[in-house]
C-alpha cells in the first residue's frame, strides 16, 4: 500500500507541477504513437518555451528522471514510477499516463540537452539526421511548433560540427562551430541565449549546413577524391562556393606527397605521452617529416597559387598542417587522453 501512494503521489506531482490544467487521460489511452504525437510536440513546444533562471521547464521535466548525461541514465534509484512492479501498483490509467510522461520528458531531455535523437520517432520524419534530408529541413522552416526547431535545428548544427571534426574537415567545423547572422548580428548560440525569432534562427543555421552540404555534392558529382576537396578548401581557408581548377591542382600534389611521404610515418607504437618525453629519435623523425612536407606546400605554393595565397602563418597553412598530422597518425589530444 505504501508503494502504490508513493507512485500515486509522485504521479500526482508531476501533474500538477507540470501540466496543471491539463488532462492527460484521453491522449494516453490512444492507441498510436501517430495519435499521441501532437498532443506530445504540443506540450513540449510549452515546456521549451516557458522557463526560470533562464532554464525551460522541459530541463526540469528531464531532470525528474534522468541526470543531464546522454543515454538517459536514471536520476534516482529509488523513483517510484520506475519501480519494477509499478504495473502491479497503478492502474491501467495510471500506467498509461506515466508513460506519456515519459515520452514527453524523454523528448524534453534530448531537445534541453541538445543530443541527437530519433526524429522518426519524435517527428515521423524518416532518413538520415542530416540537412541533406529534405523533410526534416521542411519540418524545422514551416512546423508551428517553433522552439523545438529551434532546439532541433541547434542540434543539428552541433552534430554536423562533429562530424566534421572527426573527418578532420576542418573548414567546414570552423564554419558550423560559428554561425554568425548579419541580420540580427550575433553568433548562434543556444535557444535560450538568443533574442532572435525562432525563423530566423533556423533559417541562419540551415543557410550554413545547406551550402556546405551543396559544396560537397559537388565535388561528389564531379568525382573528386575527399581528401583533395577537404585540401582545396584549406587552401581557401573556408568551404568556398566553387571548386577552382588551379586550386584543386595545387591540392592534388600536396595531396600526392602526402600518400607517398606523409601517411603514417607520424605513428607512434608505444605508450603516448607528452611530447617532450617522446624518445628523441621519434621526435626527431616527426620533426623530418613535417619539414620536407612543409617545403613541398611552399613549392606547390609557388607553382599554383597567386601571391598572398597559403602565407606561413595563415589560418589556411595551419588547416594544411593539421591535415598532415592526421594523414601521418600523429595522436590527437582526446586519443593523448584516453592513452
Amino acid at each position: 500500500m505504501e508503494q502504490k501512494n508513493a507512485a500515486r503521489e509522485r504521479l500526482a506531482q508531476l501533474e500538477n507541477k507540470y501540466f496543471q490544467g491539463i488532462s492527460l487521460t484521453e491522449t494516453a489511452l490512444m492507441k498510436t504513437e501517430e495519435e499521441r504525437r501532437p498532443f506530445v510536440l504540443a506540450q513540449v513546444e510549452r515546456l521549451l518555451n516557458t522557463g526560470r533562471n533562464y532554464c525551460p521547464l522541459a530541463m526540469y521535466l528531464s531532470d525528474e528522471f534522468w541526470t543531464a548525461g546522454e543515454g538517459r541514465t536514471p536520476m534516482y534509484d529509488d523513483d517510484p514510477l520506475e519501480a519494477d512492479d509499478m504495473l502491479e501498483v497503478l492502474t491501467h490509467e495510471e500506467i498509461m499516463r506515466t508513460a506519456l510522461i515519459l515520452d514527453i520528458a524523454g523528448l524534453c531531455h534530448d531537445l534541453s540537452l541538445h543530443y541527437v535523437f530519433d526524429q522518426h520517432e519524435a517527428f515521423g520524419i524518416k532518413g538520415q539526421f542530416w540537412v541533406s534530408n529534405k523533410e526534416l529541413v521542411e519540418w524545422l522552416k514551416t512546423t508551428p511548433y517553433e522552439h523545438i526547431a529551434m532546439h532541433t535545428a541547434y542540434i543539428l548544427k552541433r552534430h554536423a560540427s562533429d562530424v566534421y571534426f572527426d573527418m578532420h574537415y576542418q573548414p567546414a567545423q570552423d564554419a558550423t562551430a560559428e554561425i554568425f547572422s548579419s541580420e540580427y548580428r550575433e553568433l548562434i548560440r543556444e535557444p535560450r541565449h538568443t533574442e532572435m525569432p525562432p525563423r530566423a534562427y533556423v533559417e541562419t543555421i540551415l543557410d550554413t549546413l545547406q551550402r556546405i552540404e551543396r559544396h560537397w555534392q559537388r565535388g561528389r558529382r564531379l568525382k573528386l577524391n575527399p581528401e583533395v576537396v577537404k585540401l582545396h578548401d584549406d587552401i581557401y581557408g573556408v568551404v568556398p562556393l566553387q571548386f577552382d581548377r588551379v586550386v584543386l591542382e595545387a591540392a592534388q600534389a600536396i595531396y600526392d606527397y602526402m600518400e607517398e611521404n606523409v601517411r603514417g610515418r607520424l605513428h607512434y607504437s608505444g605508450r603516448f605521452v607528452s611530447w617532450d618525453k617522446l624518445p628523441k629519435s621519434y621526435r626527431d623523425k616527426c620533426d623530418g617529416v613535417m619539414r620536407r612536407f612543409i617545403q613541398r606546400v611552399r613549392e606547390v605554393r609557388a607553382q599554383y597559387l597567386a601571391k598572398g595565397w597559403l602565407s606561413d602563418h595563415s589560418l589556411a597553412f595551419g588547416y594544411i598542417l593539421a591535415q598532415a598530422e592526421f594523414i601521418g597518425g600523429y595522436m590527437t589530444s582526446e586519443e593523448e587522453d584516453a592513452a
